[in-house]
């Protein structure tokens, strides 16, 4: 599943599996659109990705022109989770998982608020908090 966050000015995407563990973290300008940083994503991970047979996207990423990119970089169909049209809360198979996900990860302290000035820094905190979620549980 990939999915997108915007924290004050940085943008993170991060690629879960079933069990919302991450395979790919990636951190962007916030002025970079969904579609462009998932790309990217799927680009700079692409031997990781090997195995995977089906994306899991919001509806963010819909289109027939990301779907064609992802498969000639990744090899997997794109599958878009969409919203529930009602305005209550409902939760939906399959899009909690990369949520739950954001919540382990901003449970940090560091992350609530971006304190680094530079990408590659604030990417390393989210692998931390990651770490850390990791740690807790095994």
């Amino acid at each position: 599943m990939m999915r997108g966050k915007k924290y004050q000015g940085a943008k993170v995407r991060l690629a879960v599996d079933i069990l919302g563990l991450p395979h790919g973290i990636h951190a962007t300008t916030a002025d970079f659109t969904d579609r462009d940083g998932a790309i990217e994503l799927a680009a700079i991970n692409a031997g990781k990705f090997e195995s995977v047979e089906t994306v899991l996207a919001d509806s963010a990423y819909s289109g027939e022109s990301f779907a064609n990119t992802i498969k000639g970089l990744v090899d997997a169909k794109v599958e878009i989770a969409k919203r529930n049209e009602a305005n209550m809360f409902i939760v939906l198979p399959k899009r909690w998982i990369v949520e739950r996900s954001f919540g382990w990860a901003d449970n940090c302290q560091r992350l609530w608020k971006v304190c680094e000035r530079r990408l590659g820094t604030f990417c390393q905190m989210f692998v931390m908090s990651f770490i850390s979620v990791l740690l807790r549980r095994y």
